[in-house]
C-alpha cells in the first residue's frame, strides 16, 4: 500500500485527482514521486534555490518536528503540503 500526498489547494493532476499515491521510504522520495506526477507542485514546495518553503505534514505532524525530509514513511501514511499564506 502506498503513501498518499494531498496536492496543495487549487491543484489537481491532469486526470483531476487531488491526491497522488506514491511509494517511497522517506518523505523526500514520496514528495519527488508526487512532483513527477504533478510538476507544478515543485514551485509550491521549494524556493528557486531548492530550499523547502512549504509546510509538509505527515499524518498531521510537521516533518520539521520529526526528521525533516528524511522522515520514514510507511504504507498508508498521508502527507499534506501547505504553502505559506500571507495577507494584510
Amino acid at each position: 500500500m502506498p503513501a498518499f500526498v494531498k496536492l496543495p489547494v487549487g491543484m489537481t493532476t491532469a486526470d483531476g485527482r487531488k491526491d497522488v499515491a506514491c511509494d517511497g521510504a522517506t518523505v523526500r522520495e514520496v514528495i519527488e514521486q508526487a512532483i513527477a506526477a504533478e510538476p507544478r507542485m515543485r514551485a509550491r514546495i521549494f524556493r528557486e534555490d531548492g530550499r523547502q518553503y512549504a509546510g509538509i505534514f505527515l499524518n498531521g505532524r510537521n516533518i520539521s518536528a520529526l526528521q525533516g525530509m528524511d522522515t520514514p514513511v510507511a504504507d498508508g501514511d498521508k502527507l499534506n503540503v501547505l504553502p505559506p499564506l500571507s495577507g494584510g
